[in-house]
């Protein structure tokens, strides 16, 4: 049985959240800051996390309305 848009929807906000998380954190890192282990990876990454987000920002929205097409009966 598929799970329903409403079950869904708190792993797809969780997965973006984890997305906005990083991209976040590259952000507000200063030139000394990206010159790390971390940084350099994340910089590696920012085009994979930022392509990641957006898709993740669209499947929460189609599950916000998929979500409000459901009965609560599970």
């Amino acid at each position: 049985m598929a799970r329903s848009a409403k079950a869904e929807l708190g792993t797809a906000r969780m997965l973006l959240a984890q997305f906005d998380a990083q991209i976040q954190e590259f952000e507000g890192m200063n030139r000394e800051a990206r010159r790390t282990e971390r940084g350099r990876d994340l910089a590696q990454r920012i085009d994979v996390l930022r392509d990641g987000q957006a898709t993740w920002r669209d499947r929460v929205a189609d599950l916000e309305k998929r979500a409000e097409g459901e009965t609560d009966e599970t």
